[in-house]
């Protein structure tokens, strides 16, 4: 026996059934009994297997005791400590968490994200989300794939987000607080998983030559001593690459069991397992193939599948980086000796100076400290005039400055800018579990259950014409099926296009449209704003120039694009407006107000017969000619008079026709609400050949149409403001006008260019999407049936079964990223 063995007792048992195994970090209370040193003065050695146990004593015997003190240095074992070495306890620190600081919503519970590593495929996300349920006070977890991180709401009366980071731990993940360098954490990981896979790759080698030197002495004959000590030499090799870089499965596996939730990683492990313990028992006995060359080989090519599929993803991610393509990724940082010097935006520190040039987009959001320009804000905003901001006013990241250099101090960057928490809104829906994401879950965990119980038969049936068969064939089935790719399909085309859609600056903030969308049903549009231009115009069909100043005193405190049109041409006459108007009300079709000591009333007809003014057959002929001119009559009225009558033309806008048709030849019914005159309306539908129209409605008419078509699929397009109530109830709504704040709090979408194609681009993507999802599925189940028959029947080695694993994963990956879910790809 050797030195090392001598001081390990086997008769003396550690009390703790729940310590971990000193050489791998599982627990010992699930493989076997702990064993503990004699010496009274060194700590308790435990194992959870003879493996362990024989490679501590191989380590100890070469002398490389070290490796344990490295080991523990660099944080393998995650007992108490998370990624890049930070304790637990940590996490409850709100200056460790940073920007990753909980936030609390309106029920009391806290939400955070957080960056995760390890995680490699649908099921670890899976894992993750099932075990969050089974912990109290823990209430959602969602795994984002994308650009890993993981989404926390807790409560934390009972429970806090160090014990949290600790299940997460011990689940096999690492988990640390939000940073902007996404790139550093791919390579870091990706350096780390390549490392590994150059350890399983050495071992492999080194295993592989012992074993063609067996199968030359068996052709040629051997010693019985020298064929002994090669045997063991290599089933050392396959072991010690099934527990060293092959450990990841196995942590996997025992977060799979221990939380009753199936992963495809428990199949693997249990594949493994079984050549492992075959294997050493052959090693022991002296007779039967041993599988050490098999089993390091499959844990090499098995990395190597999870290597590809990782960079994959990453490449799914980076067409997801949301805030990539909204704001500019460096800055023009002015340095305390005045030189300026372009640098990346995430470097940037809130209280520095920046200077932004005419024509550049706004990187950052910050405080106006020097100069003055115009600003395009009409994506936060939806304000299609520039805004003059001077020194003092505050800028957000996303706006484009239009005329001269300003020089901002920042004071918000990346995902804490405005822009930043619409474009998080955005991401969101990326991860989310829509229904048929949930499905595809389900099936998921029925197909590793199903596996592993077909593995299990496949072993009883091969057992009786020779262990080593059933073994390879067991094996084969364990390590063949991909679940992964069953589960990753779904979510990975939702995501992929929310980013594609976003390039085409379509704001997206649940998945679930695209499901929705690819049925046909009605489609609703508001007029103005919408169909139109919303740039209307205000001219004169009744009375002098001066009620304009009068209507305009009024509607300058409305942001209706009517009272938007008055106001631009009262400036535009330059009428003075010496008073303000008080006891402003903004009713439905009009506005009222005193001003001058009268009583001024601005709207429509009926917004007048509401409040009891009478018009006179000159005034209603003057709003009949309005309206057989396809324009909208604005009556204004002083103490009860009418006094003038504006005609609000609105042009339809270029693309309005050709979306129309789009919409008409894809099954579509189509239909406009909107609170517009009805003669009005009536001659924009037939422009525009719409057969159902309605005018005249106010917003709860509108919102009651939301509910007349039970059974189908019911769109509504567009204000965010003013349709906010109609948007919301609907089945899906699209917002066109009024800012990405604001419409996407009322709707899921957010067309932030207003065009009308974009809808029907959104809506011939959504069809595209969804038989994306059924090919992917078809292309995962048929991977999985053949295979499955294959090694059900004995017709793949454990090593091709490797081989072939991640190419449905990968396949579904590739034919995910090279899928036209739109048109002309960006």
């Amino acid at each position: 026996m050797s030195a090392s063995a001598s001081r390990i007792d086997a008769r003396q048992t550690v009390a703790d059934q729940n310590v971990a195994c000193s050489h791998c970090g599982l627990p010992t209370n699930h493989y076997g009994t702990p064993i503990s040193r004699d010496r009274q003065d060194a700590p308790p050695l435990s194992f959870c297997c003879s493996g362990c146990r024989q490679a501590y004593e191989l380590i100890h015997d070469w002398g490389l005791d070290d490796f344990y003190a490295l080991r523990d240095q660099s944080k393998w074992d995650s007992d108490g400590v998370s990624a890049g070495g930070a304790r637990y306890s940590d996490f409850d620190d709100d200056e460790f968490l940073g920007c990753s600081k909980p936030q609390q919503m309106s029920d009391g519970r806290l939400s955070t994200s957080l960056s995760i590593s390890g995680i490699h495929c649908a099921a670890c996300a899976w894992l993750i989300e099932n075990a969050a349920a089974r912990i109290p006070g823990w209430t959602i977890a969602r795994v984002k794939m994308s650009d890993r991180t993981l989404q926390v709401i807790y409560s934390p009366e009972k429970i806090q987000l160090s014990e949290i980071a600790s299940v997460v731990g011990r689940l096999g993940y690492r988990l640390a607080p939000l940073t902007s360098d996404h790139e550093q954490r791919f390579a870091l990981e990706s350096r780390q998983l390549l490392m590994q896979i150059a350890v399983a790759g050495f071992l492999a080698a080194n295993a592989m030559w012992i074993a063609i030197a067996l199968y030359a002495g068996d052709a040629s004959g051997v010693e019985a001593q020298h064929r002994t000590f090669l045997r063991w030499a290599g089933t050392f090799l396959g072991v010690g690459s099934v527990l060293i870089p092959g450990r990841i499965f196995f942590v996997s596996a025992w977060a799979a069991i221990k939380y009753r939730t199936p992963h495809m990683d428990l199949p693997v492990a249990l594949g493994l397992s079984v050549g492992t313990v075959v294997g050493v028992f052959n090693a022991i006995m002296g007779s039967g193939h041993v599988y050490f060359d098999s089993l390091a080989m499959l844990v090499f090519l098995l990395l190597i599948g999870r290597w590809i599929q990782f960079r994959q993803q990453h490449r799914a991610a980076q067409a997801l980086d949301l805030m990539m393509r909204i704001t500019p990724q460096h800055a023009t940082r002015i340095d305390e000796d005045g030189s300026e010097r372009r640098v990346p935006v995430d470097s940037l520190r809130t209280g520095e100076r920046i200077r932004v040039h005419a024509g550049e987009s706004v990187p950052a959001d910050g405080n106006v400290i020097a100069g003055e320009s115009l600003l395009n804000t009409s994506l936060l905003t939806g304000e299609s005039r520039p805004v003059h901001v001077r020194v003092g006013d505050e800028v957000t990241a996303g706006t484009v400055n239009l005329t001269a250099p300003v020089t901002l101090s920042v004071s918000a960057t990346g995902a804490a800018s405005r822009i930043g928490q619409v474009m998080a809104s955005v991401e969101n829906a990326a991860s989310k579990r829509i229904p048929i994401v949930q499905m595809a879950d389900r099936i998921g965990g029925v197909f590793v259950v199903a596996v592993t119980i077909l593995a299990i038969g496949t072993f009883l049936f091969w057992m009786p014409r020779g262990i080593d068969l059933a073994v390879s064939n067991a094996t084969s089935l364990l390590i063949v099926a991909c679940p992964c790719a069953l589960a990753l399909a779904t979510p990975l085309a939702i995501a992929v296009s929310i980013g594609r859609a976003a390039t085409r600056k379509i704001l997206i903030r649940d998945g679930s449209v695209f499901q929705r969308l690819s049925k046909r049903g009605v489609i609703w549009f508001d007029k103005t704003g919408t169909l139109t231009e919303g740039q209307p115009h205000a001219t004169l069909v009744y009375g002098d120039n001066e009620v304009f100043g009068t209507a305009a005193a009024l509607e300058r405190h409305c942001c209706h694009p009517i009272a938007d049109a008055i106001v631009r041409a009262a400036d535009s006459l330059r009428l003075e407006i010496a008073h303000d108007a008080t006891n402003i009300e903004i009713g439905v079709g009009g506005i009222s107000g005193q001003w001058c000591g009268q009583q001024i009333l601005v709207g429509n007809r009926e917004f007048l017969a509401r409040n009891r003014v009478r018009l006179s057959d000159s005034v209603q002929l003057a709003g009949d000619t309005c309206s057989r001119q396809q324009s909208t009559p604005i009556y204004i009225a002083q103490d009860g008079v009418v006094t003038g009558v504006l005609s609000i033309n609105d042009p339809i806008k270029s693309d309005a026709k050709h979306s129309i048709e789009r919409l008409h030849r894809a099954g579509w019914k189509l239909g406009i609400l909107s609170g517009d005159h009805p003669d009005v309306v009536h001659s924009v539908a037939k422009q525009l050949g719409i057969r159902e129209a309605r005018g005249g409605l106010s917003p709860e008419q509108k919102l009651a149409r939301m509910t007349d078509d039970p059974g189908q699929t019911v769109v509504m397009i567009g204000d965010g403001a003013n349709d906010a109530a109609a948007l919301a109830a609907a089945g899906v709504g699209i917002a066109v006008r009024g800012g990405a704040e604001a419409s996407m709090r009322a709707a899921p979408v957010f067309i932030a260019t207003g065009q009308l194609e974009s809808v029907a681009d959104l809506v011939d993507a959504s069809r595209r999407t969804t038989r994306l999802i059924h090919a992917t599925f078809a292309v995962s189940l048929t991977y999985n049936l053949v295979a499955v028959v294959l090694a059900l029947t004995g017709h793949i080695s454990p090593l091709l079964a490797a081989i072939l694993m991640p190419i449905s994963s990968v396949s579904v990956l590739t034919l995910t990223l090279l899928w036209p879910t739109f048109k002309t790809q960006s």
